[in-house]
Order: C-alpha cells, then sequence, then structure tokens
C-alpha cells in the first residue's frame, strides 16, 4: 500500500497560511499608518491638503477591519507563528504611537479648518477597530502567551486615548 501525501498539502498550506495571513494583514496595517504619518506630518495645514488625510485614514480604517477579518477566520497560531506575529506587533505599536502623536501636534491646524471633529471621530472609529483587531489576534496566539499579548500592544489604547483627549471638546 502506497500512501500519498498529496491530499495533505492542501490542509498543511491553509495551516501554515494563517499566520502568514494575520502577518500580511499587520503589515498591510502598518504601511498605511506610516502613509498617513508621513502625509499628516508634511501636511501645511491647507484644506486642500487636508483631504488626503482623510482619505488615508478612511483606508486605514478599513484596512484594521479587513486584518479583523482576516485573524477572526485563522486557525489558532503556533508558538512559532505568535513569535513573528509579536515581532510585527512591536512594530506596529511603535508606528501607531509615533502617528498618532504626529495627529496631536497636528491638531492646531485641523482647528483652525474646523475639521477637528471630523478627526476626532475618525480617532474613535480608528480606536475601536484596533481593540477588535488586537482582540482577534490576541485570541489565535496560545494561551500561554495571551497575556504577553495583550501587554504588547496595551500602550496603543493609551496612545489612542490621549489622542482623542486631544481633540476632544475643541468644538
Amino acid at each position: 500500500m502506497q500512501l500519498s501525501l498529496f491530499p495533505l498539502f492542501p490542509l498543511i498550506t491553509t495551516i501554515l497560511a494563517d499566520g502568514a495571513s494575520i502577518l500580511a494583514a499587520i503589515s498591510s496595517i502598518t504601511n498605511d499608518t506610516l502613509a498617513l504619518n508621513d502625509t499628516v506630518a508634511s501636511w501645511s495645514g491647507d484644506l486642500l491638503g487636508a483631504l488626503p488625510i482623510l482619505t488615508q485614514a478612511t483606508t486605514l480604517l478599513s484596512t484594521i477591519n479587513s486584518g479583523t477579518r482576516t485573524a477572526s477566520s485563522s486557525a489558532n497560531l503556533t508558538d512559532l507563528e505568535t513569535i513573528g506575529v509579536a515581532q510585527a506587533t512591536i512594530t506596529l505599536v511603535t508606528d501607531v504611537q509615533s502617528t498618532l502623536n504626529t495627529i496631536v501636534a497636528a491638531e492646531p491646524k485641523f482647528a483652525t479648518l474646523l475639521v477637528a471633529p471630523v478627526i476626532e471621530l475618525n480617532l474613535l472609529e480608528e480606536k475601536a477597530a484596533t481593540d477588535k483587531f488586537s482582540a482577534a489576534v490576541i485570541s489565535k496566539v496560545p494561551a500561554a502567551f495571551q497575556g504577553a499579548a495583550a501587554t504588547i500592544v496595551a500602550p496603543v489604547d493609551t496612545a489612542f486615548t490621549n489622542a482623542i483627549a486631544a481633540y476632544k471638546g475643541v468644538f
């Protein structure tokens, strides 16, 4: 009797793709976060320049929501996949903190254009989406590492809280 491994390849590929798909989602979120940071940082404060910022913020929100769907539909991560996801997440956390600091620094420009409430609303939506994404990814991490995973993403919550506070009550 000959045993063929060929029928197992699709199953193996699907299992191995889950960590890779979460990493791809994190990479996409990182790329959109960095693009938003660069645009806000280089923005002169004019109304026309605010439009790409709003567009990129909307794109980022969509990417986060897509990442949540990816993570939610993925299988549980292996220990090795967890390490890769943790490393990518640490980078993402730093990029998110930097971007939120840039957005806080730009608050006077947004306030001058009377669009600060739109930015506050977007920050609230992005925070809610980020919380869902983090929860979806953490739920796929082995139980022994879930506490560490929550600790890794905790600074994002603080950064969002500070950014939202900077925009709260501007008008």
